[in-house]
């Protein structure tokens, strides 16, 4: 189902989906806080097993949203506030039952400020956001894994490094009792008419590439849409062995109508450089 949000900015479009996948359960979790004084996105991918996994990300979106629309400002040391929140109510909730004191969950969330003209992010672990500019698509959060420590080392190729068993291996996630290591900027970066973020679980981006998410954008009338189309694109590609997955649209504004204006532009030019 697609939610709008009209601001004194910019119309805001956002939809979600979580499947449990061929798992025996779902441990992933999503959702969203809108209001005139700004809106948050979060999507938290949960380990542990044993029913563990999904209270850890439950208790990880609970905490964003709450907090977030009891004072709801993008600025680095008020989400960054957010992320310890979260891991306290995490470690606290380890202490409650025997199945639970190994729960942990990565984090990824997105911000808007109160007239959606800015944004911020904060992410753990290999919950990824990424943003589509004008049929760009850039990866905004960088994986605390084993997999991307080698390939920025340049220890392996990243086509290599795909295949690695270092690929499912985190060394940041709330609730492992260590010191929490986290990425948010410095400061808010400023929202683009047409800008669509992508926010998902492992389960999702693996079996999906940029191209096809900007292609799949350009195809769909609406978020929910977006989203439907990808989803079916990470199935046909892993379906036998699906992990959970999890996804969170946001548009800002109309990005599928920019995208089709960018493909007609790009059509017309190339039939100019034919004659």
């Amino acid at each position: 189902m697609t939610s709008y949000l009209a601001t004194s900015g910019m119309t805001i479009e956002f939809a979600t989906l979580s499947r449990q996948g061929a798992r025996d359960y779902n441990e992933d979790a999503c959702g969203y806080w809108t209001s005139e004084q700004g809106a948050c996105f979060v999507v938290a991918d949960g380990a542990g097993g044993h029913g563990g996994g999904d209270v850890a990300s439950e208790t990880a979106v609970k905490t964003f949203l709450m907090g977030f629309s009891t004072q709801p400002s993008i600025e680095k040391n008020q989400v960054d506030q957010l992320l310890h929140q979260a891991d306290s109510a995490i470690r606290y909730g380890q202490t409650l039952a025997n199945q639970l004191k190994k729960m942990s969950t990565t984090v990824a969330c997105l911000f808007f400020n109160d007239d959606a003209r800015l944004a911020q992010w904060i992410h753990l672990g290999d919950t990824r956001i990424y943003l589509i500019r004008r049929r760009t698509c850039t990866l905004l959060t960088k994986d605390h894994s084993l997999l991307q420590r080698f390939i920025d080392s340049q220890m392996m190729s990243e086509n290599i490094a795909q295949n690695s068993v270092a690929r499912n291996i985190l060394y940041a996630a709330l609730g492992t009792g260590e010191e929490v290591y986290f990425e948010s900027l410095d400061t808010p970066f400023p929202l683009h008419e047409g800008d669509a973020f992508l926010l998902c679980s492992d389960g999702f981006w693996e079996g999906m590439d940029t191209e096809a998410m900007v292609a799949a954008l350009s195809l769909a009338g609406s978020a929910e849409e977006w989203l439907i189309r990808m989803e079916q694109l990470v199935l046909d590609r892993n379906s036998a062995t699906q992990d959970n997955y999890s996804a969170l649209a946001v548009w800002v504004g109309g990005p599928n109508d920019i995208t089709l204006s960018l493909n007609a532009n790009d059509i017309s030019k190339l039939s100019m450089d034919m004659i």
